[in-house]
Order: structure tokens, then sequence, then C-alpha cells
């Protein structure tokens, strides 16, 4: 158990860096930086909670549906930043 959490949060820590490396150069607004930073995160522990913890509920079902729904806003906000500035260019 308590390997299965390690392993989750290097892969969360490494999602993390390859996001910031990313994006390091693209990127001037420590804003911008860091809602990627967040959803990369969130998304990592909502992985996390599907395929490694799969029979351990780590969020209850409440949890699970609003951090599914914070996520799909945060997709769309990043998308909309995106696509928002590259039109910009």
């Amino acid at each position: 158990m308590i390997m299965a959490v390690m392993i989750s949060l290097l892969i969360i820590i490494g999602a993390m860096y390859l996001v910031n490396k990313m994006f390091a150069n693209d990127t001037q607004e420590i804003l911008v930086r860091f809602i990627l930073l967040v959803f990369t995160a969130l998304v990592g522990v909502y992985v996390i909670d599907k395929v490694i913890a799969f029979r351990i509920s780590l969020l209850s079902d409440d949890q699970d549906n609003q951090l599914f729904d914070l996520i799909k806003t945060l997709v769309l906000l990043i998308f909309s930043y995106y696509f928002g500035t590259r039109t910009k260019s």
C-alpha cells in the first residue's frame, strides 16, 4: 500500500515536471503555469484513483464527480486561453 502511494507520488511529480518543462519557454505568465501545474496534479490524482487504486476508493463518489467537473472546466479554460492567444499572434 505504501509502495503504491510512493509510486503515485512519483507519477504526479514526474507529470508536473514534464508540464512545467513543456511550457517553460512558451508561457511567461506565472498564473498560467500555476494553473497548468494544478491541472496536472488534479488529473494525476484522478487517474491514480481510477487506475492504481481501483479496488480501494480514495475519493468518495461525490468528490470523484466534483473533481471530474473541475478537470473538465480547467480543460476548457486552458484550451480557450491557448487558442485565444494563438489567434492574437
